[in-house]
């Protein structure tokens, strides 16, 4: 049984985020990746990008910002809008997104829903449903809200899902933007009529509104946005409340968590007479020292909002993203104050040069430490072999045939994770002994490939979290 999901939606209009009320009246509140990187830490389950504008202006949806998002995000991405046929939704989906939503597309040839379903499975198709009451029914709309079509919200529902839609996502016009809650009656007639989970979309405006939706409109998921991007309140504190009322939601990560912690410590924090306090960014994964700055309360504090560094610059008297005119900014993994409060270092993960000269650091090839597998353990010993056969290459060796022959080493690779899994399956003793084989054969792959165990390890302590 899947837990109640809490979804943040981003519309996404010229490649901006921008939100309206009743889909009209709409204002810019971000950047799509910035802001989807922000709700991920903050703890949403899921993250929907829908183009409002490409059905109305016949564009497909910005495959751009598809990956460069997939490339940050590390949870679910649904996308929709001016999906057209299924070459439109193999477009996105390779670009990054895990399930593609269809709203015109589904109107214009309902057949698309099926033949979508049986290329890249019904788990990958959603049925986006915008729905306005009239009379005793609900009708649904196309092209963002701005055309009634002569479906029957439940009905049309009803039949997508059969067409092999796997999620509904269900709009409700009529309380899109207003903040009075979902539309409990026409979520729980639409999750009564099909057999997949239903997603209420329109009207959140506090906790309690997410509470209703799971409760009394037997939604799966709630989906919302406006009194996020607002800063009304933050998915984590959504989710303790949820909690608190007894809906199983899954839980904030710790990552979220700490820093959520780290912005009540900046009280802590020893600036100096300028209000300002030296921060020095270490790459996370490779250990080198990249630069050292001076921030402001502001800047940690957009820092800690956004995950990318931010600044003080002295000579300009403002504030400033780092990366803002290059492009090459630092994500932030981690920030700790040293013993006396009075400096920061912030472990980052950089997307470039992290120097205006364009080199990987400030300081030269001195900032890199050794790529050695931290030390104790039989891990950092066979690392320290590989290595010596990587520059030795004696002969007779078998690791040095691996490293000597890629497709060897790749084919030995698979082989040792099929053996594993068998061994695991099967319940046998060996099981270990196969692990070990596949541990070899991997760190082997990795030389072999120009790899440090240490980026291996970098990325686990980003995941930890």
């Amino acid at each position: 049984m899947l837990r109640p999901r809490v979804i943040v939606c981003l519309d996404v209009q010229d490649g901006r985020v921008v939100k309206g009320t009743r889909f009209k009246g709409l204002r810019d509140v971000g950047d799509p990746v910035e802001l989807a990187k922000r709700y991920e830490r903050e703890g949403a389950d899921e993250i929907v990008f829908l183009d409002i504008s490409a059905s109305h202006e016949g564009r497909g949806t910005l495959l751009d910002t598809v990956r460069r998002t997939a490339e940050v995000l590390f949870i679910p991405l649904t996308v929709g809008g001016g999906v057209r046929n299924v070459q439109d939704m193999d477009a996105l989906l390779r670009a990054g997104a895990d399930k593609v939503s269809v709203n015109s597309g589904a109107v214009r040839d309902p057949g698309m829903l099926t033949r979508c379903a049986e290329r890249f499975g019904s788990q990958c198709v959603v049925i986006s449903i915008d729905a306005a009451r009239d009379g005793e029914d609900w009708y649904h709309y196309t092209h963002g809200g701005r055309r009634r079509t002569d479906l029957e919200a439940v009905s049309w529902a009803r039949e997508c899902v059969e067409r092999g839609a796997g999620e509904v996502l269900l709009t409700s016009i009529d309380r899109d933007g207003v903040r009075t809650g979902y539309d409990l009656e026409l979520t729980r007639a639409v999750a009564e009529a099909v057999t997949v989970p239903v997603i209420a979309s329109g009207g959140a405006g506090n906790a309690r509104h997410l509470e209703e939706g799971f409760s009394g409109g037997k939604a799966a998921a709630v989906l919302l946005a406006g009194i996020l991007h607002d800063g009304l309140t933050t998915v984590a504190e959504l989710k303790e409340a949820l909690e608190g009322w007894g809906i199983p939601v899954r839980p904030v990560s710790r990552a979220a968590d700490r820093r959520v912690r780290a912005a009540a410590e900046l009280d802590r924090l020893v600036f100096n007479g300028d209000g300002l306090i030296p921060v020095v960014a270490q790459d996370g994964t490779e250990g080198a020292v990249l630069m050292v700055a001076w921030a402001n309360r502001e800047a940690l504090e957009k820092t800690l909002e956004t995950g990318v560094m931010h600044y003080w610059s002295r000579s300009r008297k403002a504030l400033w993203r780092k990366g803002e005119t290059s492009g090459n900014t630092l994500s932030l993994l981690s920030l700790h104050a040293d013993c006396d409060g009075d400096t920061l270092l912030a472990r980052v993960s950089p997307s470039g040069p992290a120097c205006h000269t364009g080199d990987p650091t400030c300081f030269g090839e001195g900032a890199v430490p050794d790529m050695s597998i931290p030390e104790g353990g039989v891990l950092e010993e066979l690392w320290s072999v590989l290595e010596a056969r990587d520059r030795d290459r004696p002969e007779g060796s078998y690791t040095t045939r691996l490293l000597a022959d890629e497709d060897l080493r790749l084919k030995k690779l698979g082989e040792e994770a099929t053996e594993l899994i068998v061994s695991l399956v099967r319940g046998e003793a060996r099981a270990s002994e196969e692990a070990a084989d596949l541990v070899y054969h991997l760190l082997v792959a990795l030389k072999g490939a120009g790899r440090s165990w240490r980026e291996v390890e970098g990325e686990l302590e980003r995941r930890r979290g």
